[in-house]
């Protein structure tokens, strides 16, 4: 497929979706504003951990129209106290491969770490160093980034600006307030509005699927990538005051929105669905990537 960047998706999409506007930051991304109100989270049918339905209160704010790309992320990353060797293919970085205070912050290593931001370790990662500087994997800048860890997703958009949505503003951004079911509507999800059921690592740039945006604008919301939040795994309901919103806890954190890899099964697309696998928050992972939000106003 040929590479789309998420500017002329913009323009493409901005008749629809008047409330696309830049973010203020480090990078100019684009963001949606979500009205405030009360939005439906949670679903009666499917996993028991969507249950019971509810509705939640949130003030309005602004979620990233995009998931983070491998480009943007590279950017974060060389603004870090890290100093290359040499240059080093994605996927294959070593220790001895970068020095400096920040060098541990781009090593996963064996058991996890938890100051690791990604695992460039990991063959499924698409940044490597070239020239002396982090930089994508050719032909992936514009899709999103891969094997960043919680830590590495919460530091990105602090970075920003912003911070990584709770689950309950992430649902709201995807089902609006009639609680649709995906975040297109209600017609069952095809390769048109959503990439899944693919092979590992065949993800698409981020907005090639307007089909599947919601109609505030929001892309990407099911497949290609699954999505940290800022939420530990919690039984609902949903209560922001109960301790799911530390962010110094250390036990998994919920991951929204299906992904790409092997055959998901359209169920996992729905906007409800919380059960995503392989969730350690030290660890960077294949198929899960990231979106930022912040306050409106």
């Amino acid at each position: 497929m040929r590479a789309v960047t998420w500017q002329a998706v913009v323009a493409l999409f901005a008749v629809s979706a008047p409330s696309v506007a830049a973010a203020q930051g480090p990078m100019e991304v684009p963001m949606v504003a979500i009205e405030g109100g009360s939005y439906p989270i949670g679903s009666a049918k499917g996993s028991a951990s969507a249950r019971s339905p509810h509705r939640v209160e949130l003030d309005s704010f602004l979620i990233d129209a995009f998931e983070v790309t491998n480009a943007q992320f590279a950017e974060f990353l060389n603004t870090l106290q890290i100093k290359a060797r040499h240059d080093t293919r994605a996927g294959e970085l070593d220790p001895g491969d970068v020095e400096g205070p920040d060098a541990d912050r781009v090593w996963g290593g064996t058991g996890g770490n938890d100051r690791a931001f990604i695992e460039m370790d990991d063959t499924d990662a698409r940044i490597g160093i070239l020239g002396g500087r982090f930089a994508p994997e050719p032909g992936y800048d514009e899709h999103p980034v891969s094997e960043s860890t919680w830590q590495g997703a919460a530091a990105f958009c602090a970075w920003r600006g912003a911070r990584l949505p709770s689950e309950a503003k992430w649902e709201a951004a995807a089902r609006g307030k009639n609680g649709r079911t995906y975040p297109w509507g209600e017609d069952p999800p095809t390769p048109a509005h959503a990439v899944f059921g693919r092979g590992r690592g065949e993800t698409d740039p981020v907005g090639s699927h307007p089909k599947g945006a919601t109609r505030e604008g929001v892309f990407d919301l099911a497949g290609n990538e699954a999505e940290w939040t800022s939420s530990l795994f919690r039984p609902y309901p949903y209560d922001a005051a109960d301790g799911r919103e530390d962010p110094d806890a250390a036990d998994e954190r919920v991951t929204r929105g299906g992904d790409h890899v092997f055959d998901v099964a359209p169920g996992q697309l729905k906007s409800s669905f919380r059960d995503g696998f392989s969730r350690d928050p030290r660890r960077g992972h294949r198929h899960i990537g990231f979106r930022c939000a912040k306050d409106a106003g």
